[in-house]
């Protein structure tokens, strides 16, 4: 079966019934349920999912044993059952991935396309295939055919990073995966308006995920710039300085991505290293001369406020509060920080 077919609609439509036995494994009851449906699926590649909830059955248990998984699924007390609900045959999610993976890998024109444009659908169908994706490599796959590919298709890949971040497994995944993090911020340079606005809100959602994002943020970005010989946050510092034009909307995300970062930072040192970088880039200059403009958009005046008022904030000045969400790294002695770490 074609792995990048949708699951809305489950065939067939109308299914026929089949009494299973609930003291007997259900790998011992498949084969039936197999013929009974005439299905295309080699057998050995076959699981059972529960249409009301998704999950799939344990093969290799009873259903007893898996009742709690069955809840809603089966009659109530009152005989009642409501919307009827169904076990669907399908093929093993370890199976579908590695066909997802190989038509990937090996799809070109039209059937690359399709393929790529299907992904954020069928993540969004069934969770369980995040999972499974993440631990068979698929991000390293979805990154190398990215490198490979047009902006069209680069906005596939990234709608799709976007549906596989939005779960934990997915979003740990990413994590662990420094290459994602470096591609995403690479595209930031990208000429196409839409490929960068997508990359930098993906990197926000990352950054406000978790505090500790933030450093792996930086180890990306000073990775791909080092790479370039350019400074770290290049690619962020050529959008600020309106290099393509002015964009207000990737001007306000752009400077909304350097604010979450900074808030995140664990200590004075880390927060000063990214600070010197934008200051060598001539980020007071910028920040000025968006703040002196008329009209300069509010969102954006906001963001390049709130970062004056951090560096006031870490170098002492106490005359204003604080941003919301800023640390008072000036409490904690670095030795403080790094025995904490040694724990």
């Amino acid at each position: 079966t074609d792995p990048f077919n949708s699951t809305n609609f489950p065939e067939p439509t109308r299914p026929p019934v089949y009494t299973f036995r609930e003291d007997i494994p259900l790998i011992n009851q498949l084969a039936g349920v197999h013929r009974l449906l005439k299905a295309p699926h080699k057998l050995d590649d076959c699981a059972l999912q529960l249409s009301h909830n998704g999950t799939y059955l344990d093969l290799e248990s009873s259903l007893a044993e898996q009742r709690d998984e069955l809840e809603g699924f089966q009659p109530d007390d009152t005989g009642s059952r409501g919307k009827k609900h169904s076990i669907i045959l399908r093929t093993q999610l370890t199976v579908r991935v590695h066909a997802c993976i190989e038509r990937l890998y090996n799809s070109n024109g039209r059937d690359l396309r399709r393929a790529l444009f299907s992904l954020k659908q069928i993540f969004q169908d069934d969770k369980d295939l995040v999972h499974e994706f993440v631990m068979a490599e698929g991000l390293t796959c979805l990154i190398k055919v990215g490198e490979e590919a047009d902006q069209n298709y680069q906005n596939y890949i990234l709608r799709a990073l976007g549906q596989i971040m939005l779960y934990v497994d997915g979003m740990n995944g990413v994590i662990s995966h420094p290459e994602t993090i470096q591609w995403l911020y690479s595209l930031v340079g990208s000429k196409f308006r839409l490929v960068v606005k997508t990359s930098l809100k993906l990197l926000l959602v990352f950054v406000e995920y978790s505090e500790s994002n933030a450093p792996l943020l930086i180890e990306a970005i000073t990775s791909v710039d080092t790479k370039k010989s350019s400074k770290p946050w290049f690619n962020t510092m050529e959008i600020l300085q309106e290099k393509d034009g002015v964009d207000t909307e990737l001007l306000v995300y752009a400077m909304t991505l350097i604010n979450k970062t900074l808030a995140a930072l664990p200590d004075q040192d880390s927060f000063y290293d990214m600070v010197d970088r934008l200051e060598e880039q001539d980020m007071e200059t910028v920040s000025q001369r968006h703040l002196g403009r008329k009209g300069t958009d509010l969102d954006l005046v906001e963001q390049l406020n709130i970062y004056e008022t951090n560096l006031l904030h870490e170098d002492g000045d106490n005359s204003q509060p604080p941003p919301s969400g800023c640390r008072d790294r000036r409490r904690s002695s670095l030795g403080v920080l790094d025995k904490q770490r040694g724990l």
